[in-house]
């Protein structure tokens, strides 16, 4: 079998990685291999595009098959890869097929994370035969209990609203989305849920699920039609780690995405990066987006250090939240128009790390762009003018 560059994982990162190899001249022997039957797509419409019925698989593909053709992109769909040999640059595909590789992406994505006590069905969104799943059963009326406060659990409690279902959330932390919004903007969303009819229930732990109810540790019981879990993903790093390849919450890589064996790189929600010099792993459409690219040009030799800024964005509703950036101890906030709120984030010489924005519909797209230069530019601010609503961000670019 003759030599290639192979892309396991044909998700968002690798199905962007496989055109960028095309669109910067790579004209060697292409393979993408993916669990999945579909062809590469993005993952936010899943919780409100497709869960509502006004998207399709079409409407969500970064490409459909005429292209991958045009492109002489070699699909491998439902035969997954079973073992990677690092030392004789091969890898094994689950029907005993071995493919030689000159160099390797892993772009494995996850899998959503199960829930443990479940005596009875569970329904999760991670793919989009998941969604089409959740998607059938969501109907006016139809009680839904959704397991899990995060932007998953939150985007289908709103979509099921919309669907007119009756739905009670439950998070087991104190506040919504607390691992990665600030205090002001978990309360904002904690009230616009309650508004929209929501039952939130905080600091709850869930004892049992049965056919027709979740059992809570308190002793509460919910009837409900339908359970929704929304805990988090599980990264699929099993292949890297039965391979030799340093783990740790993702597959580890240095500044060039590249993991503990040279011809090999990673990205995507399975990538554990150093950010802030703390590894961690990015799982938002932006970050899919950028490391599928990087990775491309440096599986092509470019040696170029991924130094893009995380960010990522969540519709609520009608309301939007965008974030920016990295946050820090220092906080300064704005007030928006309709009852929004930007949040932004200093070092201690008073330059921008990051923002957070909370408006109705886009209406903080453009605070947050300004914001993304202001970080690039390193410009010292003045909190003050930063706090101040009739001062625009544009002019403090000059300093």
């Amino acid at each position: 079998m003759s030599q290639a560059l192979i892309i396991v994982g044909a998700g968002h990162a690798g199905g962007r990685a496989a055109l960028t190899l095309r669109e910067e001249g790579y004209t060697g022997r292409l393979i993408l291999i993916g669990d999945e039957a579909h062809l590469p797509y993005e993952r936010p419409s899943l919780s409100k595009g497709v869960l509502q019925g006004s998207t399709d698989l079409a409407g969500c593909s970064l490409c459909d098959n005429a292209r991958l053709a045009a492109l002489g992109i070699e699909h491998i769909a439902g035969n997954p890869v079973s073992r990677l040999d690092t030392q004789q640059h091969r890898l094994q595909l689950a029907d005993g097929q071995w493919l030689t590789y000159t160099g390797l992406l892993l772009a494995t994505g996850g899998r959503a994370r199960r829930l443990p006590e479940a005596q009875a069905p569970v329904l999760y969104l991670r793919t989009h035969d998941e969604a089409l799943a959740l998607r059938d059963r969501l109907r006016s009326g139809t009680r839904v209990v959704v397991i899990g406060g995060g932007f998953i659990g939150l985007e289908v409690a709103a979509t099921a609203r919309g669907l007119g279902c009756e739905v009670t959330l439950l998070e087991a932390g104190p506040r919504l989305a607390g691992r990665v919004l600030p205090a002001p903007i978990s309360a904002a969303l904690l009230a616009l849920h309650r508004e929209q009819g929501v039952d939130v229930r905080l600091n709850v732990a869930v004892e049992c699920i049965h056919a027709d109810a979740v059992q809570l540790v308190d002793g509460q019981r919910l009837p409900c039609d339908l359970v929704v879990a929304g805990i988090g993903m599980q990264p699929n790093i099993e292949l890297a780690a039965a391979a030799g390849l340093e783990v740790g919450q993702g597959i580890r890589v240095d500044a060039q995405l590249r993991t503990s064996a040279a011809d090999i790189y990673a990205a995507g929600d399975v990538c554990e990066f150093r950010l802030a010099g703390v590894y961690q792993r990015q799982e938002t459409w932006r970050n899919a987006e950028a490391q599928g690219r990087h990775a491309a040009l440096n599986l092509l030799g470019r040696a170029l250090p991924f130094e893009t800024l995380p960010g990522f964005w969540s519709d609520q509703y009608d309301w939007g939240l965008q974030t920016v950036g990295v946050m820090t101890a220092r906080t300064v906030s704005r007030a928006l128009p309709g009852a929004g709120l930007l949040l932004f984030y200093l070092d201690a010489d008073a330059r921008l790390q990051g923002a957070c924005g909370w408006a109705p519909g886009n209406a903080a797209a453009r605070d947050i762009k300004l914001c993304e230069r202001l970080i690039a530019a390193g410009t010292v601010l003045n909190p003050g003018s930063l706090a101040d609503a009739d001062v625009s961000l544009k002019p403090l670019l000059r300093g």
